[in-house]
């Protein structure tokens, strides 16, 4: 197979995990949710900042799909914002099929990030 159509299937494959995990949210159990009630609240501005970080992710999916160059610097920059936010948020529960989700999200995006960086696709986003 070639690698063009594998990193475009990864990047489609985010994307989809991505609105799964979106839809999945909506149905998380009582249990977790008065867990995650108990804990700090997220502030709004922690909420603003992950709904742009989201509406950014989305962008740069759509540009690492068509191959254009500044979407390889940009991953890498949302991926690190990503992290970063995650680490503001602080702890949270989770239903363990969520969990998965997220896990299978977090291994895409280092697999495209090596796919990216480390493997000739890096020279399409140079054209």
């Amino acid at each position: 197979m070639n690698l063009k159509t594998i990193f475009k299937r990864l990047v489609l494959l985010d994307l989809s995990l991505i609105i799964l995990l979106f839809v999945s949210v909506f149905f998380e159990s009582e249990e977790v949710l008065r867990f995650n009630e108990s804990l700090n609240p997220i502030s709004n501005m922690i909420l603003t900042l992950s709904g742009i970080l989201l509406l950014v992710y989305l962008i740069n999916l759509f540009l690492l799909y068509r191959f254009i160059s500044i979407g390889k610097q940009m991953y890498l920059i949302v991926f690190v914002l990503g992290i970063i936010l995650s680490l503001i948020v602080g702890a949270s529960a989770v239903d363990p099929w969520l969990y998965v989700i997220d896990g299978l999200g977090w291994s895409v995006s280092g697999a495209l990030l090596i796919l990216l960086y480390f493997s000739p696709i890096k020279k399409e986003f140079e054209k």
